[in-house]
């Protein structure tokens, strides 16, 4: 007997990291779910990793009824931390400088999984988003285009990836992201002041939070075509995903 699909939201994660540089409190958020559009097979065969430089973050399975959560905070949490090794003991954050931030995603449920990633970059202040600066100065560097397919309708804030091909049990995808970095084009963003004969000048960077919100969600192969059209909106075909 077919049951409608079903909404399934995994899992949240959220870190501040303080990085102590002229960009100040800069934070990288990920969001992480799973959609799972059920037809004769049950929610428990549902399970999903997401890992960072080859170590999980956070991995939430559906087993007997109950989640199953594991993150790198420890305890019984289901919220990791991203970028908590980002830089290097004793340094600060550079601008220009490629840090490593290898992001791959695993299927460790027990059914056969197609997978899309939607990357959002964007800066923060005081709890509302600079538009003055470019999300493409986040450069989040994205590889294996042979791997994942980018949806042509991306914005400058939203990128969005899908796994070309079937992730089975077991297996992790070819990174999607693997390294990031702050665009040293930020400092060139000033407001020139002029006083009499002071001249001030302010850097538009200066107090932002620059944001990483990667949300992960998943559809079973059973019936794929019309399960990813109800649940990401695109024909699977078209876009090679199938």
């Amino acid at each position: 007997m077919k049951k409608k699909g079903i909404s399934y939201l995994l899992l949240i994660l959220a870190v501040v990291l303080l990085l102590g540089s002229a960009i100040g409190s800069t934070r990288a958020a990920l969001t992480y779910y799973s959609d799972n559009y059920v037809a004769e097979i049950t929610v428990s065969q549902i399970g999903v990793s997401l890992l960072e430089n080859g170590q999980v973050v956070s991995r939430r399975d559906y087993n007997q009824n109950e989640w199953e959560v594991f993150s790198n905070r420890g305890g019984d949490s289901a919220s990791g931390v991203l970028l908590q090794n980002m830089i290097p003991e004793g340094e600060k954050l550079a601008l220009n400088k490629q840090y490593e931030e290898k992001l791959t995603v695993k299927n460790t449920g027990s059914i056969d999984t197609y997978v899309r990633v939607r990357v959002y970059r964007y800066w923060m202040m005081d709890g509302a988003k600079v538009t003055t600066l470019s999300p493409e100065l986040i450069d989040l560097n994205f590889v294996n285009e042979g791997k994942w397919v980018r949806n042509p309708r991306e914005t400058a804030e939203c990128t969005e990836l899908f796994y070309k091909g079937i992730l089975s049990s077991g297996e992790e995808t070819a990174a999607f992201a693997d390294s990031v970095r702050i665009d040293g084009e930020v400092s060139s963003e000033v407001k020139v002041e002029t006083n009499g004969n002071v001249i001030t000048t302010t850097y538009k960077y200066d107090g932002v939070e620059f944001h990483v919100d990667v949300e992960v969600d998943a559809v079973q192969t059973h019936n794929a075509q019309d399960a990813i059209k109800s649940a990401w909106g695109v024909d699977a075909e078209s876009l090679g995903i199938l």
